[in-house]
């Protein structure tokens, strides 16, 4: 099995779907992460371009994933610019191999670059993967009306490893944001009977 999935910043998939990508990567899928906005100049004191990059490459050396990191255009400041446009979404075509599932942000998120990185990838998603599975990260899937979970994979036995994937993250991940996390996993494993769960919505499926 192979699963591509797109997110928009470094640790976007640590903390949204990195469980559920340990379990199938248990199972012998072969696991791609693309990111969109590459590591960059950053408005968080605690944060920069060499901060991120190497919080980054430390989680990439645990999970084993393959790493694809879009060269996203940036501003003067050198700020990020990822924009929806047919030059942007053809380079970023050549990252996006055929696959089983294809998992991305959520189209409701209220952060721009995930709304922009779901706009991207979904129509080449739609060509390439046989399903296609969209986030549901914290705290943006409190706002969520349409694309609510009907998918939920359980993690239990993954959690330990996801929490040392979040640790590599410390200029951004915090004890706080550990325990939303977890208790978002609990509140998503009692739907399902299972300790701890990663939540998803089935937006596409090939018949």
């Amino acid at each position: 099995m192979k699963i591509v999935v797109v997110s928009a910043h470094p640790d976007d998939v640590e903390l949204s779907c990195s469980g559920t990508l340990l379990r199938l990567q248990d199972q012998g899928a072969d696991i791609t992460s693309i990111i969109a906005v590459a590591p960059s100049a950053e408005d968080n004191a605690n944060r920069s371009k060499e901060i991120v990059e190497r919080e980054l490459t430390n989680s990439y050396k645990l999970s084993n994933f393959k790493l694809k990191v879009f060269n996203t255009d940036v501003h003067a400041n050198g700020r990020p610019n990822l924009v929806a446009n047919n030059i942007t979404m053809t380079k970023l075509s050549e990252l996006f191999d055929s696959c089983d599932i294809a998992i991305l942000p959520n189209p409701e998120d209220y952060h721009q670059d995930h709304v922009t990185t779901y706009q991207l990838a979904f129509p080449l998603a739609r060509k390439r993967a046989k399903e296609v599975w969209l986030m549901q990260s914290i705290p943006y899937c409190h706002y969520y009306k349409s694309n609510t979970a009907n998918l939920f994979v359980d993690v239990s036995d993954q959690w330990n490893r996801k929490q040392q994937l979040l640790e590599c993250y410390p200029s951004y991940i915090d004890h706080g944001m550990m325990n939303q996390v977890k208790l978002s996993n609990q509140y998503w494993g009692s739907r399902t009977k299972c300790n701890l769960a990663e939540a998803f919505t089935i937006a596409y499926k090939h018949v």
